[in-house]
């Protein structure tokens, strides 16, 4: 079992932390606090970059940095921060969180995607992380399809989450979605017909679609059930809104929850311009809306419990202080006018954030203009709706709304009860998404309204009637007073099946956390049980690991073989569809294999005679120099100190007597770590044919055309020599020489580590000889071609397109397209991709293929091939397609 309790916010301490704000903010603020808000200045600092942030269920902030936009970096650092005690929890994570996404799943876990695989140039990881506020710990799980930089995340009606736009792990932007499933991991990518820019703008509207409304000016509509993008109005603004913002405005019940975006701010240098867009209109279209009191680029929008949206921070040039805007704007959609928001004390830039908070104050801090440079001072804004004026006109904090008790979990469209003392003076409850924030945009602001009855000493309030509306998760229940005073939120759970309780997993093998050695395996078993139904589905993710994933109780068996940290987790599903919220795991430290001596020959049992190579190898990272030692039958033949991490030496077995011989090797690095060896092979000098290889040497590099000496004994010609290497013949030769020099074009066989055998035959005889070299050429161009059809087919029915990448570094991406459509699009480390073609969709007639290969290195080949489709005309349906008007 394990702990999953969740601390509520404290009401108390809240109220209690706000009054000793008030006494601690200037004078000056004093005067005007109830009309513009106040800010102040924490006292105390981050002592982490807070790139991306996120509040979670425990009313704590998560921040995940990662290197913290510093290339010196060299460890990866996330933290939780209790606001309300100042204090910090700062810990490492394995792989780089820099310019992730960041979103709430249903069960309160913070979904993490992507972040930073290098620098300068930057490229993005696949790798996806949760994160448990339960027990404030990372884990990895299902990588995506490909890496993603500056990513999206939206979370979706069914609870699912969707991922869009991100820069790739091998360049460019990834204009693909995937959806992210709890029990099963991720979709299949579902390209759009269009580059987004970094970071989208994504927002659920009630009717299940997302609305993408920038920072580009033309915005779209995705359709999670069918997968696809339909066209939406371009911007009055007409330009990029490049760390602009956007917010949903609030889904209110007596207006039919009717979905409006307004936009901001954004481009270089920046327009203080605004705009709106009501999406429940018959023709939405953009439409102007007055100005911000400056213009604002890396700024931040947070939408407040009464509705309104506080626009803070930025500048008027892109990261340049001294034109940054340091009055806020608070924005009314009632009236769709700005008012002031008071003035903070420190510009807010690059890598700013803000998140609303349970006290109904904002947090604001960050700022990071450059790399290596960031602001550690952190600031909180009171909003105006926090102070009122007593009967002597002084300013002082205003009586605020309580809630007595809530519901900690409630359904949709369903009834419950909110004991307050204030029901008769409350104007409004509203559920606000717990935020997640990161480069001038937040993934989860939302605030839905609540319909209600004030009775006596309580409110009885109904739900939201569709997850399309308020989706699966936590949120934030804040009671509204007619003076627009907003109470202290309590956290609570919207839930499809409120009255479930979910499953709880174990993981019983191994009983703790693993250190093992690299290709070393860990066996697994787990169990889960349900207090209220039945457990359906067990999901391990072992990153690192073969397997990778699995859904048996007992996976068995898990080998590792890369050195590492890899964290393993158990998710259980219960007959509801509901997981174990806080799921078992374990951690797998992977260290470097273990110091070893080997030898590369000759293999293990095998007959030899006359000049016998014996090549000897150290690994496991030992600390050279190292002492190389030989022993033929307890012997000492052979030793040498040495840098090299090989060694070889020429054993003449006509020493020795035939018959069976034991080698022993004996390594010694310079810690004094010592690895042993042993081998056994049987001697044959009795009239046995010898084969020796005296170039290329042992260990040698070998490139272009090398010249390879063979030496024959004990047999009379004629000789046939056959010299193979990586498994092909690369020459053969008839001659009646006992020496040859033959020729090994090496730039047919493969880069690496490679075994070169002479075999000699005669029509009596046959023997052998080995030597392993490293073959290095230069790389090979990157080329494209089509296996089949042929060029010039004729084709029917449905059509096998084959297609092939040489040369070239892997991994590869193939790209197909017919008469310009684009039919195909897979990436991975093979060199061959096929697509199986449905000709009768397409008219009879001449047709185009065209195939794109990138590879790793970022190069590119193209092939083109022309066939014609006959099925034989007749009936049936045509495809039309309109290609303009747009």
């Amino acid at each position: 079992m394990h702990d999953r309790r969740v601390l509520a916010p404290h009401a108390v301490v809240v109220g209690c932390l706000l009054g000793l704000a008030w006494l601690a903010l200037p004078a000056t603020a004093h005067g005007q606090a109830d009309v513009t808000g106040a800010w102040r200045l924490l006292s105390h600092t981050t002592p982490i970059n807070p790139i991306h942030v996120a509040l979670l269920r425990s009313g704590k902030i998560l921040i995940a940095s990662g290197s913290e936009n510093d290339p010196t970096h060299t460890t990866f650092r996330a933290g939780v921060y209790d606001w309300r005690a100042g204090t910090f929890a700062l810990q490492q994570v394995p792989w780089d969180l820099f310019c992730n996404a960041m979103s709430q799943l249903p069960d309160g876990r913070v979904l993490i995607t992507g972040g930073n695989l290098q620098y300068n140039p930057f490229r993005g990881i696949k790798t996806t992380t949760m994160f448990d506020p339960a027990v404030e710990r990372f884990i990895q799980v299902q990588d995506m399809a490909r890496g993603r930089w500056y990513p999206s995340n939206a979370p979706l009606a069914d609870g699912r989450t969707m991922v869009f736009g991100g820069w790739l792990d091998t360049a460019g932007t990834n204009n693909a979605v995937e959806i992210y499933d709890v029990p099963t991991g991720w979709s299949p990518e579902f390209p759009a017909p269009f580059v987004p820019p970094l970071y989208p703008w994504l927002h659920l509207l009630p009717n299940g679609r997302v609305f993408f409304s920038g920072s580009s000016p033309t915005s779209r509509f995705f359709d999670p059930a069918t997968r696809t993008w339909t066209a939406g109005p371009s911007t009055v603004y007409g330009a990029e809104r490049r760390y602009g913002s956007s917010v949903l405005l609030p889904l209110r019940p007596e207006e039919g929850y009717r979905p409006r975006v307004v936009i901001m701010g954004g481009n270089n240098p920046a327009t203080a311009t605004a705009e709106i867009i009501d999406l429940g209109a018959a023709s939405p279209a953009w439409r102007r809306l007055p100005d911000m009191s400056a213009p604002r680029i890396e700024m931040n929008a947070v939408l407040l419990p009464d509705g309104r949206v506080l626009a803070l921070g930025g500048s008027a040039q892109d990261n340049v202080a001294s034109t940054a805007a340091l009055n806020a704007d608070v924005f009314d959609p009632a009236t769709e006018t700005w008012s002031p928001g008071g003035r903070a004390s420190v510009a807010r830039l690059y890598h700013s954030v803000a998140l609303l908070l349970p006290d109904a104050t904002v947090w604001v801090a960050g700022s990071n203009p450059f790399q290596g440079n960031w602001e550690n001072r952190m600031e909180i804004y009171s909003p105006a709706y926090l102070f009122t004026r007593d009967g002597a006109g002084n300013v002082v904090p205003a009586s605020r709304p309580t809630i007595g008790a809530a519901p900690t979990r409630i359904g949709y469209d369903a009834p419950f009860t909110v004991s307050t003392p204030d029901a008769a003076d409350i104007a409004s409850a509203v559920l606000v998404r717990l935020g997640s924030n990161t480069h001038a945009f937040d993934f989860e602001q939302r605030l839905v309204g609540l319909r209600f009855t004030a009775g006596a000493g309580s409110l009885a309030v109904t739900s939201p009637p569709t997850p399309a509306i308020a989706p699966p998760g936590y949120y934030m229940l804040f009671l509204v007073n007619r003076a627009g005073t907003p109470s202290v939120a309590r956290v609570v759970q919207l839930a499809a099946v409120p009255g479930n309780q979910p499953p709880d997993g174990t993981i019983t093998a191994p009983a703790g956390d693993v250190t093992i050695k690299a290709g070393q395996s860990v066996t697994f078993a787990g169990d889960a049980t349900d207090a209220d139904g039945a457990v359906t589905r067990m999901s391990w993710v072992f990153p690192g690991g073969t397997p990778g994933t699995s859904t048996a109780r007992v996976p068995g068996a898990v080998t590792f073989a890369a050195p590492g940290t890899y964290i393993v987790s158990l998710t259980a599903v219960d007959d509801r569809g509901e997981n174990d919220p806080s799921p078992p795991s374990r951690t797998i430290t992977v260290e470097p294999p273990a110091f070893a001596a080997s030898f590369g020959s000759p293999p293990a049992g095998a007959t030899v005679s006359g000049d016998q190579t014996v090549e000897m190898r150290v690994g496991g990272g030992g600390a050279p120099p190292f002492t190389f030692t030989l022993k033929i039958d307890g012997v000492q033949k052979f030793t040498q100190t040495t840098s090299s991490t090989s060694v070889s030496y020429i054993w003449n077995t006509r020493e020795v007597a035939d018959g069976s011989h034991t080698l022993a090797l004996s390594v010694t690095d310079s810690t004094s770590q010592t690895a042993t060896a042993t081998r056994t092979v049987s001697v044959d000098n009795g009239g046995q044919m010898t084969v020796s290889l005296t170039s290329p040497k042992p260990g040698e590099t070998v490139s272009g055309t090398s010249w390879v000496n063979v030496w024959v004994g004990n047999a009379a010609g004629p000789y046939s020599y056959t010299l193979t290497a990586a498994g092909q013949t690369v020459w053969t030769q008839t001659s009646s020489n006992a020496h040859v020099t033959l020729p090994w074009d090496t730039t047919k066989t493969p880069n690496g580590p490679q075994t070169l055998t002479a075999t000699v035959r005669t029509n009596l005889k046959s023997g052998s000889a080995s030597v392993n070299v490293t073959v290095q050429n230069g790389q090979v161009p990157l080329g494209a071609a089509f296996t089949s059809p042929a060029a010039g087919a004729t084709v029917s029915g449905t059509v096998p397109v084959g297609m092939s990448a040489s040369g070239g570094t892997a991994p590869y991406t193939f790209t197909l397209k017919i008469d310009g459509r684009v039919v195909l699009n897979q990436s991975g480390p093979a060199t061959t991709a096929s697509y199986s073609w449905d000709t009768t969709v397409d008219p009879d007639g001449s047709h185009t293929l065209d195939l794109a290969v990138s590879d790793g290195a970022g190069a590119g080949a193209t092939a083109r091939r022309t066939v014609t489709v006959s099925n034989g005309g007749g009936t049936g349906s045509i495809d039309v397609g309109l290609t303009s008007p747009r």
